[in-house]
């Protein structure tokens, strides 16, 4: 036996320690409730408990967002349940004012009804918000752009690809009454240019143009040209001349009898040139003026002036009118029955279409990058809606404003179908979610959480383990003194 070193208590020290170390860890974990406290407890678990962790708090928040994203939708559709009662407000008011047993002062008062609806539907499209987010206005619309200031993109299908359509020439043609005219509105693509097969100008709105191709794919194009080009038309619709204007006039003996004369239209100049008949078609109502060297050509409100070339025959004097022609005179100005086609159109080359595909909500409802849901939600206005011109001031303008108004209550129930289909999806993510944050904490519990039971049982052990390393250690100290006997 030794005295110098103990080597006995030495061990028995020992393992006192690694029972007190193991009395402390599960100390810990009895404390916390935690089976892995540190990294060292279980390395590879801790770190898949930490991604757990961080993917159980983003699904939390997903949810949060799916549940904001429902707030909106009910909040754009509540908004759009109004638009709806007043579609349906401005239709039967449509209805009354296409009846012809109505006076000017009634139709006025209905027109003053629809007047005020109108303002409100725009009101409400414009003042309906979301965290100060604008709703109904386009905000959350998917952007398109172009290259012409005067041509918008409006509108898009879901089916259109994200890329660039070119058009080699849009020709928008408007009737008399300002409405464009679907029959004579063209477009033609540039082949190859990404518009599908099949691709044309299938209907129009009261400024917009919409293509389709049958298969799903659509856009419309909106129309900002408040100044169309007016064109001149013979009747074979060629607007290089304009064949045999007859010139009457009965109130001056210069111009007794029947003078026919030919107006050449050519990049704005208006040419006259003598000649033998006069066999064109008379628009009525239309008036030609002569002021100076500028001709005024009239026909109800629409009116324009175009310069005379220097060879031009004048109007005023009678010189150069033909052999028919007295003797010359002269005269302040001159009213003729006029047999243009006059017709205004938009013309639009080398249209070039940006489809971006952005623009829509982007709403995160996962707790990883690129799972986010985009909320479309489309615009609401008196323009896409089709009710711009909309009035009831005579029976045939409220007979196009039933019209128009159940076009626009069809287009706001397909916007109101959408809020809702996306609605119902929300509704699906936050179950899912629910259930995914769930299962993700019970797998994360089982590897995060300890066993209470277990634990406590590890804990008695090793506490009785160590009470009995202490008194080993307390006689293993006590060995060297024993040696005093021999010394005696």
């Amino acid at each position: 036996m030794r005295i110098n070193y103990n080597a006995t208590a030495m061990r028995a020290n020992n393992a006192l320690n690694v029972a007190d170390n193991r009395v402390s860890s599960s100390l810990l974990k009895l404390s916390s409730g935690l089976k892995v406290n540190r990294a060292k407890d279980n390395p590879s678990g801790y770190a898949i408990g930490r991604r757990m962790d961080a993917q159980i708090e983003g699904v939390s928040v997903a949810t949060r967002n799916a549940n904001t994203g429902i707030s909106i939708i009910e909040t754009s559709d509540g908004a759009l349940t109004e638009v709806h009662e007043m579609l349906q407000r401005m239709n039967e008011l449509a209805i009354k004012g296409a009846t012809g047993t109505l006076t000017t002062a009634d139709r006025a008062t209905l027109d003053a009804e629809l007047v005020q609806l109108k303002k409100e539907v725009t009101r409400i499209a414009k003042d309906t918000e979301f965290n100060g987010q604008t709703l109904l206005d386009g905000t959350f619309d998917l952007k398109g752009y172009t290259n012409d200031l005067s041509i918008k993109v409006g509108y898009y299908s879901d089916d259109v690809l994200v890329k660039k359509y070119e058009i080699d020439a849009l020709t928008v043609v408007y009737n008399d009454d300002g409405k464009i005219d679907l029959d004579k509105t063209k477009a033609t693509f540039v082949p190859g240019a990404n518009f599908p097969k099949g691709s044309d100008i299938t209907s129009v709105g009261e400024n917009c143009v919409t293509i389709t191709d049958g298969n799903g794919f659509e856009i419309t194009l909106d129309i900002f040209e408040d100044n169309p080009q007016l064109m001149i038309l013979t009747e074979n619709n060629s607007t290089d001349t304009v064949a045999n204007v007859r010139i009457m006039s009965d109130d001056d003996p210069i111009f007794k009898g029947d003078f026919s004369i030919t107006l050449e239209y050519d990049g704005g100049t208006l040419k006259a040139t003598p000649g033998n008949d006069a066999t064109a078609k008379f628009l009525d109502g239309a008036t030609i003026n002569r002021l100076g060297n500028d001709v005024s050509i009239s026909k109800g409100d629409e009116e324009i002036t175009v310069q005379l070339t220097n060879d031009a025959v004048d109007l005023l004097d009678g010189t150069n009118i033909g052999g028919n022609n007295p003797n010359p005179g002269t005269q302040s100005s001159i009213n003729v029955s006029l047999n243009l086609e006059v017709e205004y159109h938009v013309e639009s080359k080398d249209l070039e279409l940006d489809i971006t595909g952005i623009g829509a909500m982007d709403t995160q409802i996962g707790a990883n990058e690129g799972q986010t849901l985009a909320i479309r939600i489309p615009t609401i206005s008196l323009q896409r809606l089709g009710l711009t011109g909309a009035n009831l001031m005579t029976q045939d303008s409220s007979s196009d404003a039933i019209v128009a108004v159940k076009s626009a209550i069809a287009y706001v129930s397909a916007v109101r179908s959408r809020l809702g289909a996306y609605q119902n999806r929300l509704e699906h993510t936050v179950s899912s979610l629910d259930i995914t944050n769930e299962n993700m904490t019970a797998a994360y519990s089982r590897i995060m959480d300890v066993d209470m039971s277990e634990e406590m049982t590890t804990y008695t052990s090793q506490q009785v383990v160590s009470q009995a390393a202490v008194s080993m250690l307390a006689q293993a100290n006590e060995r060297p003194s024993q040696l005093l006997q021999l010394l005696q």
